[in-house]
């Protein structure tokens, strides 16, 4: 990444080496009372776009899929067994060592693998069916070339979701993500329109809860 960039992403794994477990919590159904009225009120989104990832992908029999920001490896256990191959990356390296765990765990390590790099600076080495990048332009001010190398990297078949600005938990997730020194970003769904035009040929837009879900070609 740029300079620039690169800050952005040792405060964002610094963020959330911390609060790795916290945020796999987030797709538990066990839960104290409190807890689960408060991620179903203010992060249902993040199980909802796991479900609609996962559609996608099966309805377009993706099974080369690469995962940017791949986070505790949710997406994996989901959608690897019907995978050839799974690639996860992620800047936080207490995620990835969560993320190849859970792998383990589900049944699906050896199909997957993981790697705490930066995606921009990184060789895939491959081409895949499927690019993911759910829950990551969240923390990045610029998000074009990670789109750019996405659509590269997998034929302009990806799946990517931005924080929609105007929302109403938008200035509260805003106020505890810059407390804890994690910088977050939100957009207009014209911006999306967007970076959809600029890096895809054929690209639609989806609406899920506080997100929009840009799907590139499928």
């Amino acid at each position: 990444m740029r300079s620039s960039q690169s800050h952005e992403g040792e405060q964002v794994a610094r963020y959330f080496d911390q609060n790795a477990r916290d945020f796999d919590t987030i797709y538990e159904t066990e839960k104290r009372p409190l807890r689960r009225w408060r991620d179903r009120l203010t992060r249902g989104t993040v199980v909802q776009r796991l479900d609609l990832v996962d559609d996608i992908a099966t309805r377009h029999a993706s099974t080369r899929i690469l995962d940017v920001g791949c986070g505790p490896a949710r997406f994996a256990v989901r959608l690897a067994p019907r995978a050839s191959a799974f690639v996860g990356i992620d800047f936080a390296p207490e995620m990835i060592a969560l993320a190849r765990q859970k792998a383990v765990d589900a049944g699906v390590g050896e199909k997957c693998s993981f790697h705490a790099v930066d995606f921009l600076t990184w060789d895939p080495g491959q081409e895949f069916d499927l690019a993911l990048a759910i829950g990551v332009v969240d923390y990045i001010s610029d998000p074009g070339p990670l789109l750019a190398k996405m659509a590269e990297a997998s034929g302009g078949n990806i799946i990517v979701s931005f924080p929609r600005l105007m929302q109403a938990l938008t200035p509260l997730r805003f106020v505890r993500l810059r407390a804890s020194g994690c910088p977050v970003f939100f957009y207009t769904r014209r911006q999306v329109d967007t970076f959809g035009r600029t890096y895809l040929r054929k690209f639609r837009v989806e609406r899920l809860g506080r997100d929009y879900i840009l799907v590139g070609n499928l």
